[in-house]
């Protein structure tokens, strides 16, 4: 009951009165406020007064709802147009379903400050563009109602886009700024890390009731030992404090406070103070996992041998992990005109990475103006593949800028951004494949010039800040394989929904080259010629051969089943 109380209420001493009350006014403060409004003879009703709500009309409200109308508009269309009679019940399907995803994204986009919400809202603006790719593909090889399917798809796009706005409104009017902490971990995640690392702790010390069999060595306690000493030993008192359960919980406690307290003022204060508590767990992390330090003694017995030494090091690294990775607050620049960027969100400006969102967004409004355009010129088999070409092109830029839009590296050059330079690799290929005086006759595109320098232009600012292909990295290669690959396949998927909701007839798009499709041809082009490699994904599993199979291939000099 002692432990519960000094938990729960935080005291030192449960046994002292005082403290007691004091604790227990500062657990329920509505009360408390009550009995003093009451001691000084004030109204103590609970009833709060009625303050009138505000209605949301932010810059994005009556664009929001014109989309929605316009998108009802065109399912409406879809679903009751009559050369669209054969896939009429399939039209109705679409559009239950992307009601619902038009719906859920933009409710959960004016509660991005949640990480839930955030992910969310991308992934049903993920699946809106697949919807508005797939109606761009389907409305090109229909004959006589590709307009209506271009239509459908550019309401897709607007409310995708309305998404991101969404997004950058609600972290905007919650007085987000480019410095503040947004934590990509939901409360009751961070809730159950900080008891995994409390748990792990005790298993570590000892406190946990165990006992020892005859074949057990005290590995937990023994790694302790060694553990306390070395920090003893290289001055690290402040190290040594967190070993102690309420210090530690204290501490992660705090953090989880700000980080789950849905108050702006908090994760301002967070972004401050994570960096500080954050480093001394690292610190700690460091010292447990046997890293180098400046001491006579170094760590060579005991802790690498330690499951609960390794546990208690892994949850801590687990719950340090949500601080360290914060989300991105680059849709700022997207949902506010940049004229009032600076001073309000900010004294630094936008980072390299949110620049080359707003121009990437900025090209996408042309290069989509210059499709349409391209969908009028003709019917035959090279203009439908130059536009299958074209909108699966527009397909990948809106990838790029949702990498883009959740990216944090202040350079531009994380992860995200990395991924999203197979993008620019797909638009250079299509360049190449289009350009007839390095490949003539391959496919009679006629592009105008305004639209091959935008494509070389969104081109440059994808790959260009990573250099030439001479200078990218092992790791740069394996992301940029990896994302052409699952790009792949998701177009073999594509393709076989699409030949299901159009015409049999013999289209080039389908028969390129080889009997591949346009795309799944061009993809494996640029993975044979700049990579080498294969379309192939690797196994996600791999399954280790059994003690059973390995003994009988050894006892019989064979090559194993399982590993060959």
């Amino acid at each position: 009951m002692d432990n519960l109380l000094r938990k729960t209420l935080r005291v030192s001493d449960p046994r002292d009165p005082d403290q007691i009350a004091n604790a227990l006014l500062n657990f329920y403060p509505e009360e408390a406020d009550r009995d003093r409004r009451e001691q000084a003879g004030l109204p103590y009703s609970g009833v709060p007064d009625y303050v009138p709500q505000a209605r949301n009309t932010g810059p994005s409200s009556v664009e929001m709802a014109q989309a929605q109308d316009d998108l009802e508009r065109d399912l409406q269309t879809l679903s009751t147009s009559s050369p669209l009679k054969d896939i009429r019940i399939e039209m109705i399907g679409w559009g239950r379903s992307i009601r619902q995803l038009a719906n859920d994204g933009l409710a959960a986009a004016r509660l991005a400050l949640d990480s839930v919400n955030h992910d969310r809202a991308m992934s049903a603006r993920r699946q809106l563009g697949e919807y508005s790719r797939l109606a761009r593909y389907v409305g090109t090889l229909t004959d006589g109602s590709a307009i209506l399917f271009r239509r459908f798809a550019q309401s897709c796009d607007v409310l995708a886009g309305l998404i991101l706005v969404a997004i950058g409104e609600g972290l905007a009017s919650n007085g987000i700024t480019r410095s503040t902490s947004i934590v990509r971990s939901a409360a009751g995640e961070l809730q159950a890390r900080r008891n995994a690392v409390i748990m792990a702790l005790r298993s570590l010390t000892g406190s946990v009731e165990s006992t020892l069999g005859q074949e057990d060595w005290p590995r937990g306690i023994e790694a302790y030992r060694n553990l306390v000493q070395q920090l003893e030993a290289g001055g690290q008192a402040d190290l040594r404090a967190l070993l102690e359960e309420n210090a530690l919980s204290q501490a992660m406690d705090d953090l989880v406070d700000l980080s789950t307290g849905a108050s702006v003022e908090g994760l301002r204060e967070l972004s401050t103070a994570s960096a500080m508590l954050v480093h001394r767990f690292q610190r700690l992390i460091q010292f447990g996992q046997s890293i180098p330090v400046p001491i006579d003694v170094p760590i060579t017995s005991g802790p690498p041998e330690s499951p609960p030494l390794v546990a208690f090091v892994s949850s801590l690294q687990l719950f340090v992990d949500a601080f360290v990775s914060k989300g991105s607050s680059r849709l700022l620049y997207v949902a506010r005109p940049p004229i009032i960027v600076y001073g309000l969100y900010g004294a630094g400006g936008p980072d390299q990475g949110a620049i080359r969102l707003m121009n990437l967004t900025i090209a996408r409004g042309f290069l989509l103006e210059q499709v349409d355009c391209f969908a009028g010129c003709g019917c035959d088999d090279d203009d439908i593949s130059c536009q299958v070409l074209l909108d699966y092109l527009l397909f990948l830029l809106d990838r790029a800028i949702d990498l883009y839009a959740v990216g944090t590296d202040p350079d531009g050059l994380g992860e995200q951004e990395r991924r999203a330079t197979a993008v620019g690799l797909a638009i250079g290929a299509a360049l190449d494949l289009t350009n007839q005086l390095s490949n003539p006759g391959m496919l009679v595109c006629e592009f105008s010039d305004k639209l091959k320098n935008k494509l070389s232009v969104i081109r440059g600012e994808l790959l260009d800040p990573f250099g030439a292909p001479a200078a990218w990295d092992p790791g740069l290669k394996s992301l940029m394989v990896r994302e052409l690959r699952i790009a792949y396949q998701a177009e073999d998927q594509t393709e076989r929904l699409v030949r299901s909701l159009t015409p049999q007839c013999d289209f080039n798009v389908f028969n390129f080259r080889n009997n591949q499709s346009l795309i799944r041809w061009m993809i494996r082009a640029i993975l044979q010629d700049m990579f080498g490699v294969g379309t192939n994904l690797p196994s996600p599993v791999q399954m280790p051969s059994p003690i059973a199979s390995s003994m009988a291939s050894m006892g019989q000099n064979r090559p194993d089943y399982w590993s060959a």
